[in-house]
C-alpha cells in the first residue's frame, strides 16, 4: 500500500514538474516575442491604433538591408507633425529634382557654370526731369533674374528706388537722385543660365 502511495506521489510530482517546465518554456517563447514588439514594456505595439509612449522607441535591425519598410497604395508613406530638422536624414530629391540639380558638390563650379553677374555701363543714366536718373540691366535672353541693384553710387547721391524692371521678367532697374552733382553709376544683376 505504501509503495502505491509513493508511486502515485512520484507520478504527481513528475506531472507537476512537467507542467511547470512547459509553462516556463511557453513564457520564455511568447514572453520574449511580446517584449520584442512592445512599445512600452509589457504593452505590445498595436497596429491600426494610436500607440502612446513616454520613452523613446528604437527599432534595431541586425544584418544588411533597411530597418523599416513603408508601403502604401496611394498617398505619402510617412506623415509627421513637426518641422524640426532630422539629423542624418538624407533627402536625395526635392520636388523630383536630384540634389545635384540645386548645388553640386563644389559650390565654385556651380557659381561659375550656372550663376553669373551682368553689369550695365557706368554713366549718369536717363534723366527723368525731376532731378532723378534711372537705368536698367537685363540678364541674357531666356535666363532667370535672381536679384539686382545699383552699384558705384556716389556718397553725395541718394538711392531712391531699386526694383525689378516693369514689364520685364529678367531686368532690374535703379533710380538715384544726384543732388546736383553728376553721378556715374551702374546696375548689377545676378542671373541663372537656362
Amino acid at each position: 500500500m505504501s509503495g502505491r502511495i509513493f508511486s502515485g506521489a512520484v507520478s504527481v510530482g513528475r506531472a507537476t514538474v512537467f507542467a511547470i517546465g512547459f509553462a516556463v518554456v511557453l513564457t520564455m517563447m511568447f514572453g520574449a516575442a511580446t517584449t520584442a514588439l512592445a512599445a512600452v514594456p509589457g504593452d505590445p505595439l498595436k497596429l491600426g491604433k494610436i500607440n502612446v509612449v513616454n520613452k523613446l522607441t528604437t527599432l534595431v535591425k541586425r544584418g544588411s538591408g533597411p530597418a523599416l519598410s513603408l508601403k502604401v497604395g496611394s498617398g505619402p508613406p510617412l506623415a509627421v507633425n513637426s518641422t524640426g530638422k532630422v539629423a542624418n536624414l538624407n533627402a536625395d530629391q526635392v520636388d523630383g529634382q536630384d540634389s545635384a540639380a540645386f548645388v553640386p558638390a563644389t559650390t565654385n563650379a556651380f557659381l561659375k557654370n550656372n550663376i553669373y553677374k551682368a553689369e550695365s555701363a557706368l554713366n549718369t543714366g536717363t534723366a527723368l526731369g525731376d532731378g532723378t536718373f534711372v537705368k536698367a540691366q537685363a540678364c541674357n535672353s531666356g535666363d532667370v533674374l535672381l536679384s539686382g541693384g545699383p552699384a558705384n553710387v556716389s556718397a553725395s547721391s541718394d538711392m531712391v528706388e531699386s526694383f525689378p524692371s516693369p514689364g520685364s521678367t529678367n531686368s532690374w532697374s535703379a533710380r538715384i537722385q544726384d543732388n546736383g552733382a553728376a553721378d556715374n553709376f551702374s546696375v548689377v544683376v545676378l542671373c541663372v543660365n537656362q
